[in-house]
């Protein structure tokens, strides 16, 4: 399966991709994201990049909690730190066995 793509400009574009196109993908393990560039990439390593969305856009924290990432709002838009550009959020957020079961 090829990589999704979103090159537009505008992060609430971004997000209504990422809405769109979830389902197009396994699970979710982590969100790299830069200046500009938002990247999801998950179990099998698959990514969809979102053009148009960075740190400092409001609608990270949107991304970040439907893709059920871990995270702390006071720091989640401030640049990394380091000498790497991108910050890595971590996936944590699993289905319990069982959970389409539950009438």
């Amino acid at each position: 399966m090829e990589d999704l793509r979103f090159d537009g400009s505008d992060s609430a574009g971004a997000l209504v991709f990422f809405r769109e196109n979830r389902v197009k993908m396994k699970v979710l393990r982590r969100v790299l994201v830069q200046d500009g560039t938002t990247t999801v990439v998950d179990i099998n390593g698959r990514q969809m990049t979102l053009v148009g969305l960075g740190l400092g856009d409001a609608e990270l924290v949107a991304l970040l909690k439907l893709a059920g990432a871990s995270y702390n709002p006071a720091t989640v838009h401030s640049p990394s730190t380091g000498t790497d550009t991108t910050k890595v959020f971590e996936i944590i957020k699993s289905d319990p066995w069982g959970h389409d079961r539950v009438a």
